[in-house]
């Protein structure tokens, strides 16, 4: 076996391995005899067929895939050995044709430990944004609130008015269709088909017909329709209004449990506040991380990025999943090509991975490392707080995986400690802050009673 070895860069090795002849045919050998003993080769026991019969009998792509495999296994740990490397990853493997008694060879391109050198990651002078909450904000959360609690009221003694949410067999006949479906029974709520045909309903009492001209706009998502004239015939069925809640104290109660609606407003505005000091402290953060990462030289394997990539596609699948939506609306709805998208995950997982290597050594060498003590310490927390129950406590304080996961958020807070504390901390009220930041700050979770 030969080795050629290059270090494209200093996170990844790359091996060119050749195989000679003579190892390639007895690997082929070994094969046959071992895929023998499981063939039914007529006139011959298990294993007792000579190769030139078993070849008759067994799928050869199959034999040359158990035989790639086999030097794979043999030749590679041999050859990272030899060059007496510690591979932080699985190899990519780009192997040649394999065939009998010939030479073989193949590429391994090898991801190595990252390797980050810090500079200063300390004394740094960084602005913070702070963000009141206004009144506005409260009333804005509240009315949201609101909104969800709407509940819809049958209305008898008028026509159809905008906003109004109606019940209606509903019959589309496109231009040139001569046997169009029969009516259907549909909801019918303002802002949700295409446009005009809910102002054409205007005045319609419950148990008339109306029908209704209208053309399907180009970019309507079902093709067979997108730019075709079409006649809708409508039968009112029922007329229902929306009727948002009074901002009583019996609103506050169903909503989140409040005795007043003075305690609803209390609770909203304490939830935009922390909020406000949430985001504050992730942005004054984040402009220590860039100072940091300013200083230091960071190295590390693309498979990193790759596979952080990759659970970015996986978590996006399994939310689209669960909205019943799909990739391309996704897309549609952000405003983003594929080539954008892609574009945009990889230099977040690059950024993050870069930017999580940094505060590790930062973390290493300021010795911030949560001990079995502090960990323990946590879980007996959550049982104070009735968090967890002391079943759970046993379970999860020896259960490695959710002591990892403590472990993580204590040096997290460790960090974020340490970093504040080191740095000069300038803080500038924000008077008009982004659309951006509000529409964040705003995303507080309904309020419940603690």
């Amino acid at each position: 076996m030969q080795v050629n070895a290059e270090q494209t860069d200093p996170c990844t090795l790359v091996l060119d391995i050749l195989v000679d002849e003579k190892q390639v045919a007895r690997a082929f050998e070994t094969s046959y005899r071992e895929f023998g003993r499981y063939a039914s080769i007529p006139g011959f026991r298990p294993g007792k067929a000579p190769r030139s019969i078993v070849e008759r009998y067994v799928d050869a792509e199959r034999v040359r895939q158990h035989t790639l495999e086999k030097l794979l296994r043999e030749t590679y740990p041999q050859a990272v050995e030899d060059q007496g490397i510690t591979p932080y990853r699985d190899p990519r493997i780009e192997p040649t044709d394999l065939e009998d008694k010939k030479e073989f060879s193949y590429r391994a391109t090898i991801p190595l430990e990252p390797q980050v050198t810090l500079g200063e990651y300390i004394g740094f002078t960084i602005e913070q944004p702070v963000f009141n909450v206004t009144d506005e904000m409260v009333t804005r959360q509240i009315e949201q609130l609101r909104s969800e609690h709407t509940r819809l009221e049958r209305v008898k003694d008028r026509g159809v008015e905008a906003g109004d949410v109606l019940i209606a067999d509903v019959q589309t006949v496109l231009e040139g269709d001569e046997n169009p479906a029969p009516a259907r029974r549909q909801l019918i709520q303002f802002g949700n088909s295409i446009p005009g045909f809910e102002d054409a309903l205007i005045g319609l009492q419950v148990g008339e017909e109306r029908s209704v001209e209208l053309t399907y706009p180009e970019d309507y998502h079902e093709e067979d329709k997108s730019g075709k004239k079409a006649t809708f015939n409508v039968k009112l069925s029922s007329i229902s209004t929306r009727r948002l809640p009074e901002l009583d104290d019996e609103f506050a109660g169903k909503v989140g449990g409040f005795e007043t609606f003075e305690e609803l407003k209390e609770s909203v505005e304490a939830r935009l506040k922390a909020n406000a000091i949430r985001i504050s402290d992730e942005i004054a953060e984040q402009r220590i991380i860039e100072q940091i990462l300013n200083q230091a030289t960071v190295n590390f394997p693309q498979a990193l990025v790759t596979e952080e990539v990759q659970e970015k596609y996986r978590l996006l699948s399994v939310e689209l999943r669960q909205q019943g939506a799909s990739y391309e609306d996704y897309l549609s709805q952000t405003g983003q090509t594929q080539e954008s998208h892609q574009e945009n995950v990889y230099a977040q997982s690059e950024t993050q991975i870069r930017s999580l290597l940094a505060l590790r050594e930062v973390a290493k060498q300021e010795g911030l490392q949560a001990t079995d003590e502090a960990i323990d310490a946590e879980f007996e927390k959550l049982v104070t707080e009735g968090r967890i129950t002391e079943e759970q406590y046993d379970e999860y304080s020896e259960d490695p995986r959710r002591r990892m996961q403590v472990a993580n958020a204590l040096i997290q807070q460790a960090l974020h400690e340490f970093l504040f504390s080191n740095s000069t901390i300038v803080q500038v009220v924000q008077q008009e802050p982004s659309e951006e930041v509000v529409s964040e700050l705003e995303a507080a979770e309904e309020p419940a009673e603690e």
